[in-house]
């Protein structure tokens, strides 16, 4: 009890010296307490303040220091953070004071903070010329922020400088990763130039920073990149691989096929191309098609060694269609070329099996139907409908639905000689803008005002085309107006606006496709960069008597129309007049939304300047 009124009784001294501004005399007395009583933090603040305001600064900052890594070991970091700042006031010129808020900072998640004192012990170590000192900062600070930009290059530079080329490259490689993630494409531009000036001896660094983001499970990310790369030369054969690699990671068939098909025509012979167009015809469940292909391709993949993948594939089709006679007998040639003689004995004992059923059903129908026909339960696909009265996707997703038109494109793929860059555009860029691709028909719907439509074939008949550029071994008869409208859209797809254009002309003579017809001819002439002319004819066919849904399809593609023209307040106008009509139409409500909110969150470089290094 005495020693705590003898504490009260100097803590009253203090306060007294204090009031007169006898601040040395006040820091004696708290020192005196202090040596009885050495942990008590709040007292030992006191000194420190009356050891700086009576001029000792060296002794404040002993005292300072101890409370700082009290606080700090303690995981006050705040706390911590606010002591030595009160250093750093005191010893402006002391760089290891910035060093340690830089680690406190960074220990309580204030990075923004961390990396502003890092800088300015980086900015230290830099102007002394300490370059080891200064990179081991630039290690420090990328760690605390690995996105930061500014920072990896920094990085990235110093270890070319000091002939840490492996470290250089693959920090290059993570910086234009996270440029491309953010669509930063000029300073992706300007880290490719970099590169190459840097290691000349490595020209595919684009390829191989995209075969890691697919590696790393961001196939998205590269496609688009592939996709310029191989649009700037299609006989780029690794841009191909890597393009069918991420369309199959990101288990998407339709778009392997498609680029597959695109593969083929530069590569004809390619096994991988080969395997990748079989395989997504065959995720597709078209046996039909896989069948055709493997007939014509089975012997070269068989002698490249492609056993396995052939094997996988017809396993495939057997769960598809588990009595194809087909089938079957391409096991039993892939179990003969590998040697597996039991497999090829009871392989061959199903396929007896099946050639006596198939026979037994021919002999007692009046129809000759195959085995899979009489046991399928799956419902096929009506064909014939009008591509109104079709769900339509985008990407060739439709030529999959019908067996002519597709193994007629396939066909072509493959069997098209590679061309020349200049006589043909190479796109396999996904288009999820396709006019129809949302639209519900009844089947029994047929398009109206046939003469009308007659009266306007003149008009556009007048939109000029380019002649083919892209030639088939065969060509098509016109009365077949399905394959027609597959290729005009396998064409858009693929960016060949006047090609589309021609093949949409060919199937409008078929009176119920006509409309559709049109309508995509002008949805063609609006992204070849003509969206008035595109909005003068697509005015041309509101005309009454269209249904509800025709009229809907109309303004829809020419809403698209005025927006490529820049005159929202039009489009807008027509999504709203559909909206009144039929709400659910297509992505009508997402494209409504987005009228409606045309804000971004993007910040200003203002608000940006004190997140990382300029």
């Amino acid at each position: 009890m005495a020693d705590i009124s003898k504490k009260d009784k100097l803590i009253e001294d203090a306060h007294k010296h204090a009031l007169l501004g006898q601040f040395d005399k006040t820091a004696k007395i708290y020192e005196q307490i202090l040596a009885s009583e050495p942990a008590a933090i709040n007292l030992r603040q006191k000194l420190a303040e009356y050891l700086i305001k009576s001029g000792r600064n060296d002794d404040a900052r002993k005292e300072l220091e101890t409370i700082g890594n009290h606080f700090s070991n303690n995981g006050f970091f705040l706390k911590a953070i606010a002591i030595y700042k009160q250093l750093q006031k005191l010893f402006p010129a002391d760089i290891s004071l910035s060093l340690k808020l830089a680690e406190l900072n960074e220990k309580h998640g204030l990075v923004a903070n961390s990396l502003s004192e890092y800088r300015l012990v980086y900015e230290f170590y830099e102007n002394a010329g300490d370059i080891s000192a200064a990179f081991d900062i630039l290690d420090r600070m990328q760690k605390v922020d690995p996105r930061n930009i500014p920072v990896k290059i920094k990085l990235a530079e110093a270890y070319a400088q000091q002939e840490k080329k492996a470290e250089s490259y693959a920090l290059f490689a993570k910086t234009a990763a996270l440029l491309l993630e953010q669509g930063d494409n000029a300073a992706f531009s300007n880290i490719c130039i970099r590169v190459r000036q840097l290691f000349p001896d490595k020209p595919d660094f684009l390829l191989e920073l995209l075969a890691e983001q697919i590696r790393s499970g961001n196939a998205t990310a590269a496609i688009g990149s592939l996709q310029n790369i191989i649009r700037s030369n299609p006989h780029n054969k690794p841009a191909w691989d890597l393009i069918v690699q991420a369309y199959q990671l990101l288990e998407q068939p339709q778009r392997v096929k498609t680029a597959c098909q695109h593969y083929l025509n530069f590569f004809p012979a390619e096994p991988a191309a080969i395997l990748g167009l079989i395989s997504s015809v065959t995720a597709e469940q078209n046996p039909a098609e896989a069948l055709k292909l493997l007939d014509r391709y089975e012997a070269t993949l068989i002698s490249a060694g492609f056993l396995q993948q052939l094997e996988q594939i017809y396993l495939s089709l057997d769960k598809i269609d588990p009595i194809n006679i087909k089938v079957v007998e391409g096991l039993i040639r892939i179990a003969t070329a590998a040697g597996n003689e039991n497999e090829v004995r009871l392989l061959t004992s199903k396929l007896q099996l099946l050639s006596a059923i198939s026979g037994d059903i021919q002999n007692g129908s009046t129809e000759s139907e195959s085995p899979s026909d009489v046991f399928c339960t799956t419902d096929s696909p009506v064909f014939g409908e009008s591509p109104l009265e079709q769900e339509m996707t985008p990407d060739f997703e439709n030529l999959a639905t019908d067996t002519t038109s597709a193994a007629v494109l396939s066909d072509a793929a493959i069997e098209t000689a590679p061309q020349s860059e200049d006589e043909i555009e190479i796109d396999v860029e996904i288009d999820f803008d396709f006019p129809f691709a949302s639209l519900d028909q009844e089947a029994d719907e047929t398009l109206v005002c046939d003469n009308w439509l007659d009266s306007i074939d003149d008009l556009f008949g007048t939109i000029n085309t380019a002649p083919r550029t892209v030639k088939f071994g065969n060509e098509m008869d016109n009365s077949d107006a399905q394959t027609h409208f597959d290729l005009g859209q396998a064409f858009k797809e693929m960016g060949l606006y006047d090609e589309a254009i021609n093949e949409f002309r060919q199937a409008s003579h078929d009176t119920s496709m006509r409309l559709v017809c049109l309508i995509m001819q002008c949805a063609c002439l609006r992204e070849r960069g003509e969206p008035e002319k595109a909005i003068s004819m697509l005015s041309t066919l509101l005309k009454p008597g269209l249904s509800e849904k025709e009229s809907c399809a109309v303004k829809y593609e020419l809403a698209s129309g005025y927006e490529a023209a820049g005159n929202a307040e039009k489009a807008n106008l027509l999504l709203n007049e559909i909206n009144a009509i039929n709400p659910g139409f297509r992505d009508l409500s997402s494209r409504l939304n987005a009228a409606s909110h045309p804000d971004s969150l993007d910040f200003s470089d203002e608000e940006l300047k004190n997140f990382g290094l300029k």
